[in-house]
C-alpha cells in the first residue's frame, strides 16, 4: 500500500472521528450534562491526545512522505506544538490546561487557509514553489491539510471547553 494513501485514510478516519466527539462534546455542554470526576478527567485526556496525535500528523506528513509546509501550515503548527506541550504539563498542574484555550486562534488561521485552497483570497505563494490553494490531501474532495489541522483545534477546544464546565459543576 502506498504510505501516502496510508497516511491519509489514517489521518482522514481520526477527522471524522473528531467530528463525531466535537458534536457529542457540544451536546453535553449544552445540555449541561455532567459525569464523575473520573469520566470528566478523560476529557483533559481526550484534548491532550488530539494535540499530541496533530503535532504527530504534521511531522508525519512534512518528515515521513515530504509533504512542504506552507506559511499558513507553519502558523498552524506554531500553535499546535506549545499547546500539546502545555496539555501534556496539566497532567501535572491541572489549571495550566487553559492555555489549550488559544487552540480557538488555530481554527481562525485554518478557516483562512481553507478558505485560501478553495480559491478565495486570490492565491499567492506562502513559501517558495508552494501555492497557498495547493491541496496535498484532498479526501473525498474536502478533507484537506488545513482541514484536519482546523477540526483538531476545534475538538481541543470544545474538550476543554466541556472539560472546564463539566469540573466547575462537580465543584458545586
Amino acid at each position: 500500500m502506498d504510505l501516502i494513501i496510508l497516511f491519509n485514510t489514517f489521518f482522514g478516519f481520526l477527522t471524522f472521528i473528531a467530528w463525531a466527539s466535537t458534536g457529542a462534546m457540544l451536546y453535553l455542554y449544552f445540555s449541561k450534562k455532567t459525569f464523575s470526576k473520573l469520566i470528566t478527567d478523560q476529557f483533559l485526556n481526550f484534548a491532550i491526545s488530539v494535540a499530541v496525535f496533530s503535532s504527530i500528523g504534521s511531522i508525519v506528513y512534512s518528515e515521513v512522505v515530504g509533504f512542504i509546509p506552507c506559511r499558513f501550515c507553519w502558523y498552524q503548527r506554531y500553535l499546535m506544538y506549545p499547546i500539546a506541550i502545555a496539555l501534556i504539563i496539566s497532567l501535572f498542574k491541572r489549571p495550566f490546561f487553559r492555555v489549550g484555550y488559544i487552540s480557538i486562534i488555530g481554527v481562525a488561521i485554518s478557516a483562512y487557509h481553507i478558505y485560501l485552497q478553495n480559491g478565495g483570497g486570490g492565491g499567492g505563494t506562502c513559501a517558495v514553489d508552494v501555492p497557498c490553494d495547493m491541496k496535498y490531501v484532498d479526501i473525498f474532495g474536502f478533507i484537506s491539510i488545513p482541514v484536519m489541522a482546523g477540526t483538531g483545534f476545534l475538538t481541543i477546544f470544545v474538550a476543554l471547553l466541556y472539560y472546564d464546565f463539566a469540573r466547575k459543576e462537580l465543584v458545586e
